[in-house]
C-alpha cells in the first residue's frame, strides 16, 4: 500500500507539475523502476538471482526504499513550492531587457560549431582506429579499452555533461517564446546513433537522453514563470516531431539490446528470456535488498569499515567506490574484482550507502541531507538557466552530474576529490562575476523596479 501510494503520488507530479517530473526524469525513472524490481523481490521470493548467484526475497525490503526515495520527492516539492516558483517569476518579469534579450546572445553559434567539430572528430577516429562495434558485434567495454581514441574516451567520461549543454542550447530560444534550435537537436540525435553504433545499450540512452531534456522541463518552468503559453510552444507539427524523435528513440534502444543479447552474447531464445527477465525484474533491486537484509534484519553494518572502502581503499579509486564495496560485500572477493577489473558494475549504490554507513537510524538522516542538497541545487541550476545565466549554467554542470549520479548509483567518492573542490570554487567565482556583469547592466536600481522593459519586435 505505502508503494502504491508513493507510485500514485510520482504520477500525480508527472500531470500536475510536468516540467519538474522532466527535470527530475533520471531520478524518477530509476527510482520507480527499482522499486518495482524491490516488490518483485519482496511479493515472489524467494528467487533466484543470476549475478549474486543465491535466492534472495521475501521481505519488505520495499518499505524503507519507499521512505528515502520518498524523502527525495519531499525535498525537490519543498525547493519548487509555488510560492518561491512566484517570486522567481516577479524578479523575471523585473529585469531589464539588457539582460534578457536572446537577439544578443552570441553563443550558441559557437557552441554549435564547437560540438559539430568534435562530433565529426569522433567519427572519424571511429572510422580509423579499428574495427566498428556495431558491424564486429564487439562489446563496448572492448572497444574503449582496446580501441577507444581521446575522444571516445573523453565522451565517455563527459557524455551526459555534453548532452546536457546541448540541450540547453536546443532549449533557449524558447525563453523568448521561440522555437527549440534544431541544430543542436541534430547534433543530439548524431551523437546517439555514434553510441549505437559503438555498441551501448539502454544505460547510456537513458543517461543521454535523460540529461538532454533537463533543460526542456527548465524552459517549461521557465515559461511558466514568465507567464507564458506552451501551447504555442507545443504547437501540432512539434508535438508531431517530438513523437517521433521519441519513436525512434526507443527503436534505436530496442535494437541495440536486441543485437546485445542475440549477436554479441549469442544468447538462445529461452536463455534471453531468462537474461531478460533478470534484468528488468530483479538486477535493479537485488544490491538494495541485500543491504535491506543485511543492516535491517540482520544489524550487521560497520560504518567505520565503510567509510574506509569508500574514500580511502576502494579497489578502483577512479570509478564509483559504493558499487565495489557493495559487490566486495555480497560476492565472493575474487569474483567481485574480476568482474570490476573486466569493467563491469552491478545495478544500485543509493540508498544503500547511506544505510551501510549510517544504520537503519543514521541511514535516513542521510538520505535527508542528500535529499536537501539535491534539490536546492536542481532550483540553483534551473534559475541560472531561467535568467540565462548560461556560463554559471556551463560551470555548474560537473557539479549536477555528481549529484544526479550519487543519488541514481551512490557514488559518493567523487565528493572527496580535490577536481571536485576546484570545480565547486570554480562555479562560485564565476556565478559571482556573472551576476556582477549583470549588475553592471543595470545603470539604476529603479530601473530593475520599475517592471518589464520591451523588447525590440516583441509586445510589451
Amino acid at each position: 500500500m505505502v508503494s502504491g501510494a508513493f507510485l500514485a503520488a510520482m504520477a500525480w507530479i508527472a500531470i500536475t507539475r510536468s516540467a519538474l517530473a522532466i527535470i527530475y526524469f533520471f531520478i524518477f525513472f530509476s527510482f520507480v523502476w527499482r522499486l518495482s524490481s524491490v516488490l518483485y523481490i519482496d511479493l515472489s521470493g524467494p528467487v533466484f538471482s543470476e549475478q549474486l548467484e543465491r535466492d534472495i526475497g521475501p521481505g519488505v525490503a520495499a518499505v524503507p526504499l519507499v521512505i528515502a526515495q520518498g524523502l527525495v520527492v519531499a525535498a525537490l516539492m519543498f525547493s519548487f513550492r509555488r510560492g518561491r516558483l512566484q517570486e522567481l517569476g516577479i524578479q523575471m518579469r523585473s529585469l531589464p531587457a539588457a539582460l534578457t534579450s536572446g537577439g544578443r546572445f552570441d553563443f550558441p553559434d559557437m557552441a554549435f560549431w564547437a560540438v559539430l567539430l568534435f562530433t565529426i572528430g569522433l567519427w572519424i577516429e571511429l572510422l580509423v582506429s579499428g574495427p566498428i562495434p556495431l558491424l564486429a558485434a564487439m562489446e563496448r567495454f572492448d572497444y574503449s579499452r582496446l580501441y577507444g581514441g581521446p575522444l571516445h574516451q573523453r565522451l565517455m567520461e563527459w557524455g551526459p555533461m555534453l548532452a546536457f549543454q546541448v540541450g540547453v542550447f536546443f532549449a533557449a530560444p524558447t525563453l523568448h517564446d521561440r522555437p527549440f534550435d534544431r541544430r543542436f537537436g541534430a547534433l543530439f540525435a548524431v551523437l546517439l546513433l555514434y553510441l549505437f553504433v559503438v555498441g551501448h545499450r539502454f544505460s547510456s540512452f537513458y543517461s543521454y537522453g535523460s540529461f538532454f531534456i533537463i533543460p526542456m522541463g527548465a524552459s517549461l518552468l521557465g515559461r511558466e514563470v514568465k507567464g507564458l503559453s506552451t501551447r504555442r510552444l507545443f504547437s501540432g507539427a512539434a508535438l508531431r516531431n517530438l513523437w517521433i524523435a521519441g519513436g525512434t528513440l526507443v527503436l534505436i534502444i530496442a535494437s541495440a539490446l536486441t543485437y546485445s543479447y542475440v549477436f554479441v552474447r549469442g544468447f538462445e531464445r529461452t536463455e534471453l528470456l531468462t537474461k531478460v527477465s533478470q534484468r528488468i525484474l530483479v538486477q535493479q533491486g537485488e544490491m538494495w535488498w541485500m543491504t535491506y537484509d543485511r543492516v535491517f534484519v540482520q544489524g550487521n553494518w560497520n560504518s567505520g569499515l565503510a567509510a574506509y572502502k569508500l574514500f580511502v581503499d576502494p579497489f578502483d579509486p577512479n570509478r564509483n567506490s559504493t558499487m565495489q564495496w557493495l559487490m566486495e560485500l555480497g560476492l565472493p572477493l575474487e569474483r567481485a574484482h574480476f568482474i570490476l577489473g573486466a569493467g563491469s558494475a552491478y545495478a544500485g549504490g543509493w540508498p544503500e550507502v547511506c544505510f551501510e554507513m549510517g544504520g537503519p537510524i543514521g541511514g535516513f538522516a542521510l538520505v535527508a541531507l542528500t535529499a536537501i542538497l539535491l534539490s536546492e541545487f536542481m532550483f540553483l541550476q534551473t534559475r541560472c538557466f531561467v535568467e540565462e545565466r548560461f556560463a554559471t549554467c556551463f560551470f555548474l554542470t560537473p557539479i549536477l552530474f555528481a549529484l544526479l549520479i550519487d543519488v541514481v548509483s551512490g557514488m559518493v567518492n567523487s565528493f572527496v576529490q580535490v577536481t571536485f573542490a576546484v570545480k565547486v570554487a570554480i562555479a562560485l567565482v564565476v556565478f559571482v562575476t556573472e551576476s556582477r556583469w549583470r549588475s553592471s547592466l543595470v545603470p539604476d536600481a529603479s530601473i530593475a523596479a520599475s517592471g518589464p522593459v520591451p523588447v525590440p519586435g516583441r509586445e510589451a
